[in-house]
């Protein structure tokens, strides 16, 4: 019984043997079958829905894969036989099944295309596609994966999607191009990778390393249900771009149809927004200063509007959180929503988006007027802890805005020197010129540590005190818009030390007669009670209508003309004797200071009196 069975063991080896042994003889005749070599053609045809041109019949290899390779391969549109091919490659590489070549069909189980070329002639929300093709197995599953979409959107019954068998499709040194005024207009080169699909109703997988713009790019994608975002459903979806200029992520749901939608987690990263902005060769102007930049978040919404949520952003190491809107939808781009630092570069931030403004303490330093008419900005900002130029603000609550040219910037509240400031700019297109509005206002600061971080290192006043300046000029830079301003200038100190003044010896040279530097007399600080300044700005020019210091026993006022955008001073002043109500008990020591802000000379006016026998200050 026991040689029986093995009897028949042997007798079944030896017929698969020589079934196996029979195929193998008869591959080569099944593969010289001119059906065979029709059909990879037509099959060709058949899947992609285009008209297939081969430049020589197909060359067929049995070992050691039975694979065809073709050469020359163009794919037409249908009835358009003036146009450009669709898709064409030097060479395809296809590897075949034996059993289907067997039943005298031709099933593909990968296509290798050497040198493709793609052309794009149709444009969508997301990005450019191919001419639609006429008909075909692909183009019938899209139809019938419409009409799964079409019956439930929310929740597709996947049972019903085709699922005819891939494969998978490799491709090098490939290029894609936009097909315009009847030219190739070459976006993608050096295209080298591969899409495993293994049937229409599975999982597909895309993995493709190129050139774009001069820079190397590498793209991964995979799609759950990549047959419904043909057919415009919703799937699971990852994308991630990896190039020097900027990296891109994405993981979430998305519908790339007319109506595309998009919800997940995204973020953006580049070691340079500058160069990044180039890269994309958007509208909107790069920065000048502005470095790396990060934003990540849960996205939601259309290509044309999107809302990041969670939004975690860093611009040049100042990391802030809140919420954003997004939206492409109008004659410029869009950015909305509230953003709250711990620290925030406010130069930095500026110059993300107005690529001058942030530098008005250049006075000849342009203001891109163009700058805001690529952008609308609508922007809320906090932070805990702010830097403007050298300034050290906390608790800041300001704005940022641009809309069809028009620019803004508003400190709405800030602490600074031990009080409270506001400040803005606006910018306005007038014609030629820009119409431009400064606004500061400081209440209760200390004008000593104020001034010393302004770079000031004479006449500083150690007192606390209100400032406050509005000026409106125009002008396309900053020195322009000085030199054309009108406005108001304010000033009210209480009492302190005006260090850098030595009013005893100041007084002592007055009564010589002769003109002198007010460096000259810069030993020492000037007890003060109380100092207030008023002067109307107009065309540059700010005319003093009060500039009071009050000292004990003494009283010095100035006034004249001061030139904003200049350094000459014209000024006449006197040092009066008073008593304890203020009012002049003797003649006044007059004055004229000349010179400039950096460098003042007095000129004491002739046959001046001597007060030199009032209080020792």
């Amino acid at each position: 019984m026991q040689g029986q069975v093995v009897r028949r063991t042997i007798i079944g080896l030896a017929a698969l043997i020589v079934v196996g042994v029979g195929l193998v003889l008869a591959l080569p005749w099944i593969a010289s079958t001119q059906l065979v070599r029709d059909r990879i053609a037509y099959e060709l045809s058949a899947w992609s829905g285009y008209r297939v041109q081969l430049g020589q019949a197909p060359h067929i290899d049995v070992w050691p894969t039975f694979s065809a390779h073709l050469s020359n391969v163009a794919l037409y549109e249908w009835g358009a036989h003036d146009s450009r091919p669709v898709l064409e490659a030097e060479r395809v590489d296809i590897d075949l099944s034996a059993l289907a070549a067997l039943r005298g069909n031709v099933v593909f189980s990968r296509l290798a295309l050497e040198h493709p070329l793609l052309r794009l002639t149709r444009a969508t929300p997301v990005f450019d596609l191919p001419p639609l093709p006429g008909g075909g197995r692909m183009s019938r599953a899209i139809d019938t994966a419409s009409q799964v979409v079409g019956a439930n959107a929310v929740e597709p019954d996947l049972s019903a999607l085709p699922s005819d068998p891939f494969g998978q499709v490799t491709f090098n040194d490939g290029r894609i191009a936009v097909v315009e005024d009847g030219q190739d207009q070459v976006i993608l080169s050096g295209l080298t990778g591969q899409i495993g699909w293994p049937a229409l109703d599975r999982p597909a997988t895309l993995t493709a390393a190129g050139v774009w713009r001069s820079e190397a790019i590498r793209v991964e994608a995979s799609s759950a249900q990549p047959l419904l975002l043909m057919a415009g459903g919703t799937s699971p979806m990852r994308l991630s771009l990896d190039a020097a200029p900027a990296k891109l992520r994405f993981d979430g749901a998305a519908n790339l149809s007319v109506n595309s939608f998009f919800d997940g987690e995204a973020s953006f990263e580049t070691p340079s927004l500058r160069r990044a902005l180039e890269w994309s060769r958007t509208d909107i102007a790069a920065g000048q200063t502005i470095g790396a930049a990060k934003l990540s978040g849960r996205i939601t919404g259309s290509a044309e509007r999107l809302r990041i949520e969670d939004a975690v952003l860093d611009l040049a190491g100042s990391p802030g959180s809140g919420v954003l809107e997004l939206s492409n939808d109008g004659a410029a781009p869009t950015i909305g929503g509230s953003i709250a630092f711990d620290q925030l570069n406010l130069g930095t931030f500026l110059a993300a988006f107005t690529p001058q403004i942030d530098r008005v303490d250049e006075a000849a330093d342009l203001i891109d007027e163009n700058a805001a008419r690529q952008l609308n900005l609508d922007l809320r900002l906090s932070a805990t802890q702010a830097q403007l130029g050298s300034f050290a603000l906390a608790g800041l609550a300001a704005t940022a805005q641009l809309k069809d040219g028009n620019a803004a910037f508003d400190i709405s509240d800030a602490t600074a020197f031990g009080g409270t400031i506001q400040a803005g700019i606006r910018i306005e297109p007038a014609g030629g010129a820009n119409a431009v509005e400064l606004r500061f206002l400081a209440s209760e600061i200390d004008v000593g540590a104020m001034t010393l971080q302004a770079g000031a290192k004479r006449f500083v006043p150690q007192t606390r005190g209100n400032l406050s300046a509005i000026l409106r000029g125009k002008g396309n830079d900053w020195n322009s818009v000085i030199s054309t301003s009108e406005g108001t200038l304010t000033a009210n100190f209480g009492p302190g030390d005006i260090v850098g003044i030595d009013a005893n010896a100041f007084l002592a040279r007055s009564a010589d007669g002769r003109m002198f530097p007010l460096s000259d007399v810069a030993e020492g600080a000037l007890p003060i009670r109380g100092l207030q300044f008023s002067a109307a700005v107009g065309r540059g020019l700010a005319r003093i209508d009060t500039a009071t210091v009050s000292m004990e026993g003494r009283r010095a006022s100035l006034t004249g003309i001061v030139p904003l955008a200049g350094r000459a001073l014209a000024l006449s002043g006197e040092v009066a004797p008073v008593d304890g109500q203020g009012q002049v008990t003797g003649e006044a020591a007059k004055f004229f200071v000349g010179g400039g802000w950096d460098e003042p000379f007095i000129s004491p006016v002739a046959n001046a009196p001597d007060v030199r026998d009032g209080p020792e200050l």
